[in-house]
């Protein structure tokens, strides 16, 4: 994949920063990123300002004052047809059946399998993860898995696995902490000490580290409905509006856009019941993102995911990789070396003219005694 220099990135995205807004506001735009362009269904090395739009309108019946620029700054611009949200709605009971390996109890439990509040169908356990200042373990998923309703308060059960893959009460594994819905969509749950939760998933991978996301990075995913799957990320830096139903639409943001990669055919991605996943940069190992929802009524199906290092920072939390080193718990001393010796640790001999001043001192007593 075409790469592109820290100096192009730092021009694009202040250009980006520069429209995002105006651009947004236009009537049918869904969202606004940075990535890679697109012509005639193939994806071009050119680095442009992209908008998303519900549907795509011929140049001939739109106003200029409708039309976007060819390019600003010397940036190409980009329209891309597509709307996003959430591939289940709280609430909603319909959702995609997970293979049996998926919505099995598990003890101990692995990442990438059916979680969730009772209150929703079920999602995906995405990472082990740990408060920042207690240290404390934790788990990490979506606002909509662990959360699903803006009544819910902290304490309250999350079971694993989801209430729709025969969860119950005795399912209780973590209670919900705390959360995020906007600028991002993530939750922490505190683990409850009865089953312990490792950081490999169903597949044997390992997700303890972090990484940034970079434009054409080969990624994965492990999750509830689809399992593992593979993709690339085309775009970066996007803001969307995302219908959370009875929490109203919600605008997120530092959004990575995955697509399947080239020649892989009409592949999905993602489906419903993988939100919460952690996309994974195949290279190294480390996790870039929170997958959360997906595009809308299309094939191949576009994943997104919300950055995941600020998603960590806004929920004060720390991947594995991250905690601080334990001290010893025992630390042995380092030898004390005793300082090298001086003249005064040695006794001096009489300096010379000690017996003369000593006997002119008794001669001298003498004399004023007896006169």
């Amino acid at each position: 994949m075409t790469t592109f220099s820290p100096e192009q990135m730092e021009q694009a995205t202040a250009v980006l920063n520069s429209v995002r807004d105006e651009w947004l506001a236009r009537e049918g735009v869904t969202a606004v990123d940075l990535g890679f362009k697109w012509s005639e269904g193939l994806m071009t090395g050119k680095l442009s300002i992209r908008v998303h739009v519900a549907q795509k309108v011929p140049v001939s019946e739109l106003s200029e004052a409708d039309l976007f620029p060819k390019e600003v700054e010397g940036i190409p611009v980009d329209v891309i047809e597509a709307e996003y949200g959430l591939q289940l709605l709280p609430g909603q009971t319909q959702l995609e059946a997970a293979p049996e390996a998926r919505k099995a109890r598990y003890d101990p439990i692995p990442l990438g399998v059916s979680a969730g509040n009772p209150r929703i169908t079920a999602g995906t356990l995405g990472a082990k993860v740990y408060d920042a200042t207690s240290l404390l373990p934790m788990v990490l998923s979506n606002w909509h898995v662990f959360v699903g309703n803006p009544a819910a308060a902290p304490g309250e059960p999350i079971w694993q696995p989801g209430s729709l893959d025969g969860g119950n009460s005795g399912d209780t594994f973590a209670t919900l902490s705390r959360s995020v819905l906007g600028p991002y969509d993530a939750a922490v749950a505190q683990l409850t000490n009865s089953r312990e939760v490792i950081t490999e998933t169903l597949d044997g991978d390992t997700i303890e580290d972090v990484t940034t996301p970079q434009l054409g990075m080969m990624v994965w995913k492990s999750g509830r409905t689809t399992e593992r799957t593979e993709g690339f990320i085309d775009g970066i830096k996007m803001t969307t509006s995302i219908n959370y139903g009875a929490a109203g639409v919600r605008a997120i943001q530092n959004v990575v856009r995955i697509v399947p990669r080239p020649g892989v055919g009409d592949v999905e991605i993602s489906m419903g019941g993988d939100s919460g996943s952690i996309w994974v940069d195949e290279a190294s190992g480390k996790g870039i993102g929170l997958h959360f929802a997906g595009e809308v009524g299309n094939a191949p199906e576009h994943g997104l995911a919300n950055e995941l290092q600020p998603v960590l920072e806004m929920l004060n939390v720390l991947m594995p990789a991250q905690r601080p080193s334990e001290p010893d718990p025992d630390p042995v001393p380092d030898p004390i070396e005793p300082p090298p010796p001086t003249d005064d640790d040695f006794p001096q001999p009489p300096q010379p003219g000690f017996f003369q001043r000593l006997w002119h001192s008794i001669k001298s007593f003498w004399q004023n005694l007896f006169g």
